[in-house]
């Protein structure tokens, strides 16, 4: 079983030695076909060996535009034939801004004086006498039943969207 394993790891290192050597072969390969097509080490236009990323070349400049381009210049106001201004036009060009009119003085406020409630005593609270009322009404009387009509209200009742 040892031998196994040593033969195992042995081709192992065999099989990675051979990747690298392979590898800078292929690097050499690319540096000559560059060097055959005259194109200068570190040249900025072309791929970068170890990204393989193409650098974005420099726009071209401006021409002749196509008709549809002058045509969309001179839309806009730019001149079709030249280079376009890059500069914003000056605002000397542009009347002023009227200002808002000034908004009439507000009257200040008065503070009122808040309530004061005082809690009454309880020989002041006169007894009240038990009334017969409907079961409706206790229910609504109560926290939950007063919670209930307000869901079914919710529910049975008219949409909010057509309410006013």
């Amino acid at each position: 079983m040892e031998q196994l394993v040593i033969i195992a790891i042995v081709g192992l290192i065999s099989l990675v030695n051979w990747l690298i050597k392979r590898s800078a072969e292929v690097r050499e390969e690319r540096r000559l076909e560059r060097l055959r097509k005259g194109i200068p080490e570190g040249d900025p236009y072309h791929a970068d060996e170890t990204t393989g990323e193409h650098p974005t070349p420099p726009s071209p400049p401006i021409g002749n535009p196509s008709p549809d381009m002058r045509r969309l210049l001179e839309a806009l106001g730019l001149p079709a034939d030249g280079e376009i201004p890059l500069e914003p036009p000056s605002q000397e060009n542009f009347p002023p801004e009227p200002s808002p009119p000034p908004l009439p003085p507000s009257p200040p406020r008065r503070k009122a004086p808040l309530p004061r409630f005082e809690n009454p005593k309880p020989a002041e609270i006169a007894p009240s006498k038990p009334e017969v009322a409907s079961p409706l009404i206790r229910t609504l009387h109560s926290q939950g039943g007063l919670r209930q009509a307000i869901l079914l209200r919710e529910i049975l009742g008219p949409p909010k969207a057509f309410t006013t």
